[in-house]
C-alpha cells in the first residue's frame, strides 16, 4: 500500500487518541507526570501520522518518544528499587518488551513502503492498549505497595 492510499484510508479511520484520566493515575505525582507526557508525545506521534507529516518528522517523534520511555523506565525501576518493591523484577521484563518493540519500529527503513503504516498499526493496535493495561495494572500494583507502606510520596529520584 503507497503513503497516499494508506493516508487515504487514515482520513477515513483516524488515529486513536488516548486521554489522560484520573483512573490512570496510581497516587504518586512524579510517576503519573511522566505518564501524562508519555501519553501527549504518543498523541503528538498520532498527529503527525494523521496530518500525513514526512517520513522524517515522524520518525524522529518515535526516536523522541523511545529516548522518553527508555528514562522513564529507567527512573522508575529505580525508584521501585529503592521502595524495595517486591515486583521489580517482574516489571523490568514488561518494559524490556517494550522497549525491544520500540526499537523494532525505530529500526524499520523508514523508506520502505508500509513503514508509516506498520507504525500506525501499532500506536492503534498495541501501545495505546499496552500503556493503558500497564499504567492501571502493573503501575497500579506499585501503587498499592506504596499505599500499603504508608506516609508519603517521595517521588523519583532526581
Amino acid at each position: 500500500m503507497s503513503w497516499e492510499t494508506f493516508f487515504n484510508l487514515l482520513g477515513h479511520m483516524g488515529m486513536e487518541r488516548f486521554e489522560w484520566s484520573q483512573n490512570l493515575s496510581i497516587g504518586d505525582e512524579l510517576i503519573d507526570g511522566q505518564h501524562r507526557v508519555w501519553i501527549e508525545k504518543l498523541n503528538d506521534l498520532s498527529n503527525a501520522i494523521d496530518s500525513r507529516r514526512g517520513g522524517d518528522e515522524i520518525f524522529d517523534l518515535l526516536k523522541f518518544m523511545v529516548d522518553y520511555v527508555e528514562s522513564h523506565f529507567l527512573a522508575e525501576e529505580q525508584y521501585m528499587a529503592g521502595q524495595n518493591y517486591p515486583g521489580l523484577e517482574r516489571h523490568k521484563l514488561e518494559h524490556s518488551a517494550f522497549c525491544r518493540m520500540l526499537s523494532d519500529l525505530l529500526a524499520l527503513d523508514r523508506t520502505r513502503p508500509g513503514a508509516i503504516e506498520t507504525i500506525a498499526s501499532s500506536i492503534n493496535n498495541f501501545q495505546i492498549v499496552w500503556l493503558k493495561h500497564h499504567i492501571t495494572r502493573t503501575d497500579g500494583l506499585f501503587g498499592e505497595f506504596l499505599r500499603k507502606k504508608g506516609g508519603s510520596f517521595p517521588g523519583l529520584p532526581s
